[in-house]
């Protein structure tokens, strides 16, 4: 976007095809060690994709740590790997436009490689964290959840949207959630967390 809004579109360009496949390979090593958790914590999203769960998978899964690795430093910006190319153009591009906009451009490449090699040797490397497989994952800061419902407004949900409802067949015809007048009960504070995103008039409280 910084490419973009300084007019060097071919940058912008060849940083997005470098980007994505970069971030691809990154997606992919991301399911494989999913996958790979799931077998030693369960089916837990909660857990399975928490970095604090994992550690020391190199020797697990060394195809998948060599890809991460390689889509890490490329990510980064480091040389000769691709994203070095489009990266370096952009920040050299940023440099003669405005001094400004390079000094934040050198710092978000700063950002990405920081976060980047934290994902990387929080996986990886060090010991499989297996004393911490009854976390929880509870916290009491309320930014720490950035989805809508929260870490407890799921499990509310889970229990109170009778969705699979809608799978269920009934004297060999499947139900209708559109045609079918059935009130469902919601809890008042996921109604309380709805109220200021969405209005459902077809629900009752």
């Amino acid at each position: 976007m910084l490419a973009l809004g300084m007019g060097f579109y071919r940058a912008a360009l060849f940083h997005l095809i470098t980007h994505a496949y970069s971030k691809a390979l990154l997606f992919l090593g991301s399911g494989s060690i999913i996958h790979s958790m799931e077998s030693v914590v369960g089916y837990s999203p909660d857990k399975s994709q928490n970095m604090v769960l994992m550690g020391g998978l190199t020797k697990h899964v060394p195809i998948t740590k060599n890809a991460f690795l390689l889509g890490t430093l490329s990510l980064c910006g480091i040389p000769p790997l691709a994203c070095f190319w489009s990266k370096d153009e952009i920040l050299n591009d940023s440099w003669l436009y405005s001094p400004i906009f390079a000094i934040i451009a050198c710092s978000t490449a700063g950002l990405t490689a920081f976060y980047m090699f934290r994902i990387y040797l929080l996986t990886f490397e060090g010991h499989l964290n297996l004393y911490f497989k009854n976390y929880s994952g509870k916290t009491n800061n309320s930014l720490y959840s950035i989805s809508l419902w929260g870490k407890e407004g799921s499990k509310i949900i889970k229990n109170n949207f009778r969705f699979l409802s809608l799978l269920t067949m009934n004297n060999n015809e499947r139900s209708s959630f559109f045609w079918k007048k059935t009130t469902y009960q919601i809890d008042s504070n996921v109604t309380k967390m709805m109220r200021p995103f969405v209005t459902i008039p077809h629900f009752g409280t």
